[in-house]
């Protein structure tokens, strides 16, 4: 009975990061500054396309707010169950986990918008910093220098997805020749969380192939 109640509380705990995770902060900025979102630019929500039609101010807005709302259930719930990540068991990290995965579903398939959301790359971030810093950290520093190098935001959020799934493998994986579901439970559904991100920056890619990706900093005001 114990068991069934803890199982239920953790369900709960997802549906409420989904529902957090859903709320469309791009849409609502696109609405205060009398636009539409999804009828502009790459018709995305998120901060890119927030920067490209509302302006560098708006983007950032965007972002830290994907971000925040990634940060701070996940820090919520790091800190109800106390302790380093590392030392968790599998019923702590599947709690933390499932509620990063509600939250990044949330963010790119919001049900407040005929589940048509963003990207999930802010909202990742945000996760990654509240949960995991030091892989937040290297993912950070993948995204900037791919930027420096080529100024695609898409492409530079998805060299930062497989550097994520990298350093937490080598963080929390303990690469010593003993498996541990708990620890490899992280690197594992990252890396699945990696694949959604590529999945939702295919458009991306073929532009890019193409020729027509637009690069940062083109915003319109």
């Amino acid at each position: 009975m114990v068991e069934c109640k803890h199982a239920v509380e953790k369900i709960l705990y997802i549906l409420v990061a989904y529902l957090i995770g859903s709320i469309p902060f791009g849409y609502l900025v696109g609405k205060m500054n009398g636009v539409d979102l999804r009828e502009h630019g790459s018709h995305n929500i998120g901060a890119t396309n927030a920067t490209r039609v509302l302006g560098r101010k708006w983007g950032l807005a965007v972002f830290a707010l994907d971000f925040l709302k990634g940060c701070l259930p996940v820090q919520a719930v790091a800190l109800q169950e106390g302790g380093d990540v590392a030392h968790y068991d599998i019923g702590q990290v599947g709690l933390l986990l499932g509620v990063i995965v509600g939250l990044v579903l949330g963010h790119t398939y919001t049900c407040y918008l005929k589940f048509r959301g963003g990207k999930g790359v802010a909202t990742m971030a945000g996760c990654l910093a509240g949960a995991f810093p030091v892989v937040a950290a290297w993912a950070v520093g993948a995204w900037v220098l791919m930027m420096v190098q080529t100024r695609y935001v898409s492409l530079s959020s998805i060299v930062a997805g497989a550097v994520m799934v990298v350093a937490a493998g080598i963080e929390y994986g303990q690469l010593d020749g003993v498996l541990r579901p708990a620890e490899w439970m992280i690197p594992g559904v990252l890396f699945i969380i990696f694949l959604l991100v590529i999945y939702k920056h295919r458009g991306n890619l073929r532009r890019i192939c193409d020729g027509t990706e637009p690069k940062a900093f083109s915003e319109k005001k």
